[in-house]
């Protein structure tokens, strides 16, 4: 049995980290997110979000924030669970691993 050895690309994980067409699917997911929970505010706002590269030493994640601002909506996040059910509200459903039929 032949052993099987995996080198890793680090600057190729920096470089697809840091492609635009990621950022904007990251930043897209956010603000949807972002504007499901300012819905729930009686102005409007209330929720921000950032959108930041990590260290490279860190391979360069990309990371996309969405956080209770205002007093106002920190409480109610913490009532309500806002930001959770903002996060599961926005989300694409999971299909059936077994067709309704029952067949695999």
């Amino acid at each position: 049995m032949s052993r099987v050895r995996v080198k890793y690309n680090y600057p190729g994980f920096y470089k697809l980290r840091s492609d635009p067409n990621v950022i904007r699917e990251l930043e897209r997911r956010g603000r949807a997110i972002l504007d499901y929970a300012n819905r729930t505010m009686p102005n409007g706002y209330g929720y921000r979000m950032s959108s930041f590269q990590g260290a490279k030493k860190d391979k360069g994640r990309w990371f996309v924030q969405v956080y209770a601002a205002s007093n106002h909506a920190k409480y109610s996040n913490a009532k309500h669970q806002t930001l959770v059910n903002a996060l599961n509200a926005t989300q694409n459903p999971t299909p059936p691993a077994v067709d309704p039929g029952g067949h695999p």
